[in-house]
């Protein structure tokens, strides 16, 4: 009997032994898990993150400069010797017609190229001796010729301006009109003659009698309105005028003088005023520059 129990707290003993031994190991495997778990959960990697030290750097964006399109130059070409005393109104030829391709080219409106050297070439030719400081004489001759053949682009008067813009220089009386930075066209004008001058409205009422004095006054402005056609205003008729600043407007007109000789507005040849108001648009700046600073040109108005 004592043997017998014995045995028994012995056997008890054993497996009270094992079920105590179990239990730590079981529980370790489960703390061994959790541990696992919660270092490898992304919920828990991203609070910690959020809550530790900043370790990351900001860097402000360097300050960039935008570098405009530099003016493309013509290149140089040889043209045609001319005869002696050049070529000029009225002339005609093959020569001729060499000169009309070369000032198309030029980026010039001569009218057709045809060997016909007519009004249309002579406005031409002024513009280029107008942009040389040649004298204005509308003929080519060596000067002209050697101009032609080595011809740069005055720079822009607005290098930063807008890609597309007018720039009206009143000092040499050309206009040239830019696109996406580059001289689309360039054609010689007359400005105001910065005389004063009077006229009536009888259009208006009341009829007035206004004296001014003519002017194409400094400033950037933009284009507003087109006028198909030739429009009856109080000073004459305007072919086409395109509209910019306070009733002054770039137009078609019969006389083109090389001097500023308008009450206001900008002429340009009748060949260019049909289709200048195809090249811009409304809302497009007009850059004017040469001229008086003060465009409050009434000296005075009265009712008639």
């Amino acid at each position: 009997m004592v043997r017998r129990a014995f045995s028994t707290k012995i056997v008890m003993s054993l497996v009270l032994a094992f079920l105590v031994v179990g239990g730590v190991m079981v529980a370790g495997a489960v703390l061994r898990d959790e541990s696992s778990s919660n270092a490898s959960s992304p919920s828990e990697t991203t609070t910690t993150a959020s809550t530790g030290p900043t370790t990351t750097t900001t860097t402000i964006p360097p300050t960039t400069t935008t570098t405009l399109p530099a003016l493309v130059q013509p290149a140089a070409q040889s043209l045609p010797e001319l005869p002696p005393g050049g070529i000029g109104n009225g002339s005609i030829g093959p020569i001729v017609g060499a000169y009309q391709q070369r000032l198309i080219d030029l980026k010039l409106d001569p009218g057709p190229v045809d060997g016909t050297y007519g009004q249309e070439t002579v406005f031409a030719v002024q513009a280029i001796q107008k942009m040389a400081g040649l004298p204005i004489s509308g003929r080519i001759d060596y000067p002209e010729r050697v101009q032609l053949e080595n011809f740069k682009y005055n720079p822009p008067i607005h290098p930063d301006g807008e890609p597309n813009r007018t720039e009206i220089d009143i000092g040499r009386q050309v206009i040239t009109l830019y696109q996406n930075y580059q001289p689309l066209l360039i054609t010689t004008t007359s400005t105001a003659s910065g005389e004063t001058f009077c006229y009536v409205t009888p259009k208006r009422a009341p009829t007035q009698r206004i004296c001014e004095v003519a002017t194409t006054p400094n400033g950037k402005y933009s284009y507003y309105f087109f006028y198909d056609g030739w429009q009856d205003g109080d000073l004459g008729e305007l072919y086409n005028p395109y509209y910019f600043f306070k009733g002054r407007a770039i137009h078609g007109y019969d006389s083109v003088p090389v001097t500023p000789a308008s009450h206001g507005c900008t002429r340009i040849p009748m060949h260019i005023a049909t289709y200048w108001h195809t090249l811009v648009h409304d809302g497009e700046p007009v850059y004017v520059d040469g001229g008086p600073a003060n465009g409050e040109e009434i000296v005075s108005s009265q009712s008639i």
